[in-house]
């Protein structure tokens, strides 16, 4: 009997794993007209139009104001009381190169060995099957700017959009930013018994800028 209990807490259990994992998945591109309406709607630009409108054609946003025309075949949506945004970015992230943090070395694979990583680029490493993208698109984010973590020179970022099967589909800005990892130039407080006090951490910081910029030019990568 205590067998038969055992084995179902673990089946239970493993459902309730099962779904709490369920995907997301990738949508097919949009066709035909869609109309979002009487939604207060937050431009990209910066105004806000009080009943406005967005009409999305073919996955693109053809009009945006208090009068549009369109299809009589078109989606209607009413956004009546709710607001409508454009999609936000996620400026600077190890999103899709890190899952369960410190606790699984194998789940993260955003940090590099070495000071000097010119070669590395992060979105070779971009798992779309991460957990987190998922939640991160319901609310509300479908950009993200994936950044190789490291010492110095960390590598090259692109900016990836959130709806995709695979790295290659991800790829919205490929290769956008070469890093640098910016040396302090003032003595940390938290770990001034073990600096050495004679040290000059402004002196040492401009050296290492120095010596960045002779490994680029070197290197011809400015």
């Amino acid at each position: 009997m205590l067998k038969r209990i055992v084995i179902f807490i673990i089946l239970f259990s493993f459902n309730c794993v099962l779904l709490a994992q369920d995907n997301v998945y990738p949508m097919p591109p949009q066709k035909g007209s869609i109309i979002i309406k009487n939604g207060t709607v937050y431009t990209a630009t910066g105004s806000v139009i009080s009943n406005g409108s967005v009409l999305i054609k073919d996955g693109k946003i053809a009009q945006v104001g208090n009068n549009i025309t369109t299809d009589n075949d078109a989606t209607i949506v009413d956004a009546t009381g709710k607001n409508v945004y454009p999609g936000l970015i996620l400026s600077s992230t190890d999103l899709g190169l890190s899952e369960i943090g410190s606790g699984v070395r194998g789940s993260n694979d955003y940090f590099e060995l070495g000071a000097y990583n010119p070669s590395v680029k992060s979105i070779v490493a971009y798992n779309t099957d991460s957990k987190v993208i998922n939640t991160l698109r319901a609310n509300g984010i479908l950009l993200a700017c994936v950044v190789p973590q490291g010492r110095l020179l960390t590598g090259s970022s692109s900016v990836v959009q959130l709806d995709a099967w695979t790295w290659q589909d991800a790829i919205y800005k490929l290769d956008n930013g070469m890093h640098l990892n910016i040396p302090m130039l003032m003595r940390s407080p938290g770990r001034s018994r073990n600096q050495d006090a004679s040290a000059d951490p402004v002196k040492n910081g401009i050296k290492t800028i120095e010596d960045v910029e002779s490994f680029l030019h070197k290197h011809k990568l400015t």
